[in-house]
């Protein structure tokens, strides 16, 4: 098998295959044999059973319960609705549902009242009619395992009360005697510890550290989402010292880059977008000071309890200091920037959908639990019931999210204080009254000469219209000017954020519908479960309880933020959680082999002041971090490397893989900060405009497709739109013949290729490697016309190897 890099490739670029892609320079795709497959994707992804609990069940549990539910007096049809099973097997009639055929389910056909009209009373709204559609379309993912009817309160009490994650955060106990003398000097620190000590329960032994070119291209595009400049790769290589890789860990840390690639990750989690979405895809076009505010903040390594704290109430918080009191309002924009349904006529409909939408958001980023399954009934696998889920609700619903409620509804913005445009409106308000009064004087003038002129006292209907042509004139001139210097009033700065509104505590929405409610509104506060493992401060009847609730979130001794958060950590450092659901802690999830293990991560984020730049460094100094990712030893017995025998290869996200693009062209424009921009522009990647409505093909292709809801983890799929997106994108093109213009100034192919791959792939290429890339180049020549410039075979073997696996994937 021919070596890349010294390592195997899953589809190597062997000779026939050199031959074969060298027909990309002259035609149109069809056959891309270099490109590796990735891992496929989960089976079902959280987003579809999103959808259900969202969109489908609701609906379900409402309209169709009463009659086709093991509840009912009366099954109607023998059809029963209240499992996935039943469902699909359906009633007299047939199958109520069947996966991806529309026109087979039943349902369906019920709910558009072709040969059943169900609900009987009245027709759905065509709008819950279309979620129905695209449910079955989409495949029909419905997570129930049994019918829905269980008992109020079913969960099993001793359950509920020792789940893993509900319990109080302790930092275990660092082995020691379970790791033998001659493996000492591996372990680094206790991530090590932890990790070996599960490798010798197994006789296993972690794999070898990576080389210096594999460590340094991992840990940049770790720490910053951008590969290494040839002048990186050069100190690093040059620094033989034990502290090496320690420096370039502190120096990416350092870098202003660093908060754009991380903040990044967290506008996945708050499902960050720069238009609403949903029926009215509106620009939000203040939404980027929330993206450009979170990307500061992790720069200035806030400690996570006050970045959290401040994106739920920040505006709560008193302070002296302008500048902080601009941040902080800011910082709640995080509750603004959902999709939210600005036509709905149904106003408390719309608020209520929001405030759901909210808790949805905070309660998976935060507390990693499903808490918006509990709208509509009791939850089926957690201890949330429908009174802890509309107590938060009334803290979310104390809260100003709405400007106003208008047919078209506006989401809530604010002017940022600032003393210098105070002192510049101001002044410039002088310049208004100056212009106000001039027009003012030139009306009571002509009303004057009007009166005198009419000899009356009282003054006509109209009387500009029999003012003199040349007052009319004046006049105009005057108000022109007035309206100019009215526009040029200096304006204030915007963000989307949220206010204080009118405290409100909400009744239970039976079955979810906030047409029937129960009797007694529900007192604002939180789960009670967790309540009782961290005490929740009263509400005061004034306020809405979000700062109560920031507090409690972040809380030293919070079961549940603390694990929740060092696990996403893991997550983006190794590829895959050591808590398998990252945003679902709940009864389901299963204690992680590595228990001990996240637990201490977590107490040690917390002890440590909540900082997220000491936990990177604590991690990627491990020799567990710095492992190489190539070997197998143990893949059949631990095939997803639960174990952490070795690294793990990933897949770079989009916005890496399209920066890294930008880079091999050195065309990367690195500005900071702003609105957001369109396609074409060369800035980084999380500046390009996210609307929800259009996403970008290039952000679709590569699996970032989920803008309006919480996203847990990127999926990674491997499918041949990728490969010929990339071999046919016009920016791939653009950037490779940037990249080939520059190789032409090495004197000979090896100089030329060392140059490519090292730009490419931040490592020099072997000799296979040189052997293959010059026989592409033979080979393409022939296949251009004879007037081709030779610069066009170069140009072809960019693209060829920016489409490979090496390009998109970190080691």
């Amino acid at each position: 098998m021919p070596m890349f890099n010294g390592a195997p490739q899953p589809l190597p670029l062997g000779r026939m295959s050199v031959l074969l892609i060298g027909l990309t320079i002259v035609g149109p795709i069809v056959l891309l044999p270099s490109v590796a497959l990735a891992e496929p994707a989960e089976s079902v992804p959280q987003s579809e059973i999103d959808f259900f609990e969202n969109r489908i069940r609701p609906v379900l549990v409402e309209h169709c319960y009463s009659c086709h539910s093991s509840d009912a007096a009366i099954v109607q049809g023998g059809l029963l609705l209240d499992s996935r099973e039943a469902t699909r097997v359906g009633g007299d009639s047939g199958p109520a549902v069947v996966p991806g055929d529309v026109s087979e389910s039943l349902l369906v056909s019920a709910l558009q009242y072709d040969d059943f009209e169900m609900p009987p009373k009245q027709q759905l709204p065509q709008s819950v009619i279309d979620d129905f559609v695209t449910w079955v379309e989409r495949g029909a993912v419905d997570p129930r395992t049994q019918a829905v009817a269980a008992p109020r309160h079913g969960i099993d009490p001793v359950a509920a009360r020792d789940h893993w994650a509900f319990q109080r955060l302790v930092a275990p106990e660092v082995p020691q005697e379970e790791i033998r003398q001659d493996d000492r000097d591996w372990v680094r620190n206790p991530i090590d510890a932890f990790v070996l000590a599960k490798l010798n329960e197994k006789g296993w032994r972690p794999a070898a550290k990576a080389d210096k070119y594999t460590l340094l291209r991992r840990a940049t595009f770790d720490l910053i989402g951008l590969p290494p400049s040839q002048s990186e790769i050069d100190a690093f290589l040059a620094d033989d010292s034990p502290q090496s890789f320690a420096r370039v860990v502190d120096r990416l840390l350092a870098s202003p880059h660093y908060g754009q690639r991380w903040g990044r990750h967290w506008l996945d989690l708050v499902r960050y977008a720069d238009t609403n979405g949903a029926d009215e895809n509106h620009k939000m076009p203040h939404a980027w000071r929330y993206r450009d505010w979170v990307f500061d903040r992790l720069n200035e390594d806030q400690p996570l309890d006050e970045f959290i704290i401040h994106q739920l109430a920040g505006d709560l918080l008193p302070s002296g200091d302008e500048q902080l009191n601009r941040q902080r309002i800011t910082a709640t924009g995080m509750l603004v920037i959902g999709p939210k349904m600005l036509a709905e006529q149904d106003k408390e409909k719309m608020r209520i959908d929001i405030v759901d939408e909210q808790i949805d958001c905070v309660t998976r980023t935060m507390l990693g639990m499903t808490v918006a399954c509990a709208r509509c009934h009791d939850h089926k696998f957690d201890p949330i019931s429908t009174e802890d889920y509309y107590a938060l609700a009334g803290i979310f619903a104390s809260t100003r999210t709405m400007l106003h409620e208008k047919f078209v509804s506006k989401w809530m913005e604010r002017d940022l204080p600032s003393t210098e445009i105070d002192k510049q409106r101001s002044e410039h308000q002088k310049k208004v009254d100056r212009s106000r009064a001039a027009v003012e004087k030139i009306v009571a003038d002509a009303n004057k000469a009007l009166l005198d002129q009419l000899k009356s006292e009282t003054l006509p209907d109209k009387p500009e219209d029999q003012y003199p042509e040349t007052t009319k004139k004046q006049l105009a001139t005057a108000r022109k000017s007035l309206a100019d210097v009215e526009k040029a009033m200096p304006a204030y700065d915007i963000a989307m954020a949220v206010e204080e509104g009118t405290p409100t505590s909400l009744a239970v929405h039976i079955r979810g519908n906030h047409l029937s409610k129960g009797d007694t509104p529900v007192p604002r506060g939180v789960p009670q479960r967790l309540q009782s493992v961290v005490g929740f401060d009263t509400i005061a009847d004034d306020e809405s309880g979000r700062l109560n609730l920031a507090r409690w979130l972040t809380s030293a001794d919070h079961p549940l933020t603390g694990r929740v958060m060092a696990n996403r950590l893991w997550m983006w450092h190794f590829g895959q959680p050591l808590m398998r659901s990252p945003s679902n802690f709940g009864l389901q999830s299963e204690a992680p082999l590595h228990q001990d293990l996240l637990d201490w991560l977590a107490r040690r984020l917390v002890d440590d002041g909540w900082s997220l730049k000491r936990m990177h460094r604590t991690i990627m100094l491990s020799s567990t971090y710095q492992m190489r990712s190539d070997l197998a030893d143990y893949s059949e017995d631990d095939p997803e490397n639960e174990y952490l025998s070795h690294q793990n290869r990933r897949r770079l996200e989009v916005e890496p893989l399209r920066d890294a693009i930008h880079i091999a062209g050195d065309s990367l424009d690195r500005t900071f900060g702003g609105s957001p921009v369109d396609a074409d522009a060369p800035r980084r990647s999380v500046y390009l405009l996210i609307n929800r409505a259009a996403l970008l093909d290039l952000f679709s292709t590569f699996d970032y497709v989920e803008t309006a809801n919480h996203i847990e983890q990127r999926p990674v799929t491997t499918v041949p739109n990728q490969a010929l997106f990339l071999l046919n994108s016009k920016l791939v093109h653009q950037q490779a013949e940037r990249l080939s213009a520059s190789m032409l100034d090495h004197n000979d192919d090896e100089e030329r290729i060392t140059h490519l791959w090292m730009t490419l792939y931040g490592r020099p290429p072997t000799e296979t490697d040189i052997t293959l890339c010059r026989e592409f180049i033979v080979d393409a020549a022939q296949r251009l016309p004879a007037q081709a410039s030779p610069q066009e075979a170069w140009s072809g073997l960019c693209r060829t190897l920016i489409a490979g696996s090496l390009f998109s994937y970190v080691d």
